[in-house]
């Protein structure tokens, strides 16, 4: 059999790398369709408001340059304390101006809230690095802690990857040396090989399912909506009927056993591990910046809830955290009247309340 010159074999090949090279990079262009760079997990666009109608409320939320609520974050300047943690931090449900973080802004603190709605403590982390990569600088780190929900979905993954992961210098940034470098693709075919793994992990093993958290250099985009229920159901009818209420009983009507509130929060052994691993990797790169935590009650023990176990691993939470950290325990502090009686957050009063904890025990050497 007679082979083809070295000049033909040598042209196929070539022809064959510009071929696959071609398809990778239209891959990495049609990555950017439903791929984004985002502080968020959820995406908004930058100085964009949207309506938040519940039940119990009727507000608006304005977000900022990097799609926080709040005033412009600011690079290079010094936070008297910079907030991390969910809807409760965040104020959903309350207006502008009478947020906790916007009225030390009115006794002149100079402060971030860097919190989003629907979060848990491994977005907390998440977000921290991104704004140490542009330029952080904070005298204190105040993570919200919500003994509700923060729990959930976290006891049965594997953190250890993410909690290492290392973040570029302007993480948020992506140009044409970002698309030369392929780095949507690359993200993509990073998680699929984790997920990968874990379904080999698993096959054949009578043992939980255990999923692999990957450091999310992009966010799925989202269609934006001015209607946050809108947004965040991503206009599913149902969902947003659900969100906004008018079917939820009175938390002063709810009753449960002790043993369905611990499995509707999710803590139990696991995830109080992985919690206090996250809250711990926090304070190791914070430093030197101190940290605390606020521990937030759900609005059941507000509404007068109590449980032995769940005070058990409250104790247990408290004791694993690192003793720089310090612990703000708002347990048997904030009261029902502080709550809206629907969906829980925090009112106008509860904010007010929480600020004035701040200003005594955070910050107190203005």
């Amino acid at each position: 059999m007679r082979l083809k010159p070295v000049s033909d074999r040598l042209k196929n090949v070539l022809l064959l790398s510009f071929a696959i090279l071609v398809c990778l990079y239209v891959a990495e262009f049609l990555h950017g369709f439903y791929l984004t760079k985002s502080i968020l997990h959820f995406p908004l666009p930058p100085n964009s408001e949207q309506q938040h109608i519940t039940a119990d409320y009727s507000v608006s939320y304005r977000y900022n340059n990097y799609s926080l609520r709040g005033r412009d974050y600011m690079p290079f300047s010094t936070y008297d304390a910079v907030f991390l943690g969910d809807s409760f931090f965040f104020g959903a449900g309350v207006k502008e101006g009478k947020t906790f973080t916007d009225l030390l802004q009115n006794q002149g603190f100079h402060v971030l809230n860097a919190s989003e709605i629907a979060t848990n403590p491994i977005d907390y982390f998440h977000k921290l690095r991104i704004l140490q990569s542009h330029h952080l600088k904070a005298k204190r780190i105040v993570i919200g802690l919500c003994m509700g929900n923060d729990f959930q979905d976290i006891g049965d993954k594997k953190i250890a990857g993410a909690l290492n992961y290392t973040y570029r210098p302007e993480f948020l940034r992506y140009d044409g040396i970002n698309f030369l470098k392929l780095e949507r693709l690359r993200y993509q075919i990073r998680k699929k090989w984790f997920q990968f793994n874990d379904w080999i992990d698993h096959l054949g093993s009578e043992s939980p399912y255990i999923e692999t958290i990957v450091a999310h250099d992009f966010e799925l985009r989202k269609k934006f909506y001015a209607d946050w229920i809108q947004f965040f159901a991503d206009n599913r009818k149902n969902i947003m009927k659900s969100m906004a209420g008018h079917d939820q009983k009175l938390f002063t009507d709810i009753h449960m056993t002790e043993d369905a509130y611990l499995q509707m929060i999710q803590i139990n052994n696991d995830s109080l591990d992985n919690t206090l691993a996250i809250l711990n990797a926090v304070n190791e790169f914070a430093k030197p910046t101190h940290v605390y935590v606020m521990l937030i009650p759900s609005p059941h023990y507000a509404f007068g809830f109590r449980s032995t176990k769940y005070e058990d691993f409250l104790i247990r939470l408290i004791r694993g955290l690192n003793p720089s950290i310090t612990v703000i325990d708002l347990h048997g502090l904030t009261t029902g009247e502080m709550h809206y009686p629907h969906d829980g957050h925090w009112n106008e009063k509860g904010h007010q309340f929480v600020a004035d904890i701040i200003v005594r025990h955070v910050l107190p050497h203005h």
